[in-house]
């Protein structure tokens, strides 16, 4: 595979109907190809999240004259790349939902419309109506987990003499609601939440 050394910018790619899956990739490898592989360059714009483990976007390659150059591309650019030359790694893990067991996947939906995920204790559950999370099912639409960026709110409370500490919806009615439950909310991301009161 080539190797480049240089710049690299912020990207994002569309995944599933129109989830924004946001990654660093080299400026040439953009610059060159970036309308093949369905790539736009990131300003800031609403709903994208980077570093999520799942779901990934495919990844396409293809040969040249100096290796092998390789980028993620939009699921809607699959059939112009294949067309092109282009080979096409299309299999996309979407995130597992667990509804059984000693732990349960929650999510809070995330402005730029997708919902952010991850997997609680079950007796935590008890906390959602507090903390504003939802159960999430098998068809819970655009989840996403493990995400780098940007990340929910957290809420925090010490019960019975034991520490908890979950995300929260990033509202500011959700916040308002865990705080008056006797929440701790830390690490809000006041662009999620333009009317958050800080220091909350």
């Amino acid at each position: 595979m080539a190797t480049r050394r240089g710049k690299k910018v912020e990207v994002y790619v569309v995944i599933g109907k129109d989830l924004k899956y946001g990654f660093m990739t080299q400026q040439d490898i953009h610059s060159r190809y970036k309308a093949v592989l369905g790539q736009t360059t990131y300003a800031g714009a609403e709903g994208v999240f980077f570093g999520a483990n799942r779901p990934k976007p495919p990844r396409a390659s293809i040969e040249t004259a100096n290796g092998t150059d390789s980028s993620f591309c939009s699921v809607k650019q699959i059939d112009a790349l294949e067309k092109a030359g282009w080979q096409v790694k299309k299999k996309t893990t979407l995130p597992g939902v667990r509804k059984v067991g000693k732990t349960r996947t929650v999510f809070v939906p995330m402005p730029g419309g997708y919902n952010y995920c991850w997997n609680i204790q079950t007796a935590m559950l008890v906390h959602k109506g507090d903390l504003s999370f939802q159960e999430a099912t098998a068809s819970t639409p655009d989840l996403v987990m493990g995400i780098n960026n940007p990340k929910p709110p957290r809420a925090m409370k010490k019960i019975n003499g034991e520490s908890y500490s979950t995300f929260i919806a990033p509202q500011q009615s959700a916040l308002d609601k865990a705080i008056n439950a006797g929440w701790t909310i830390t690490s809000v991301d006041y662009d999620l939440i333009p009317d958050a009161a800080e220091g909350g």
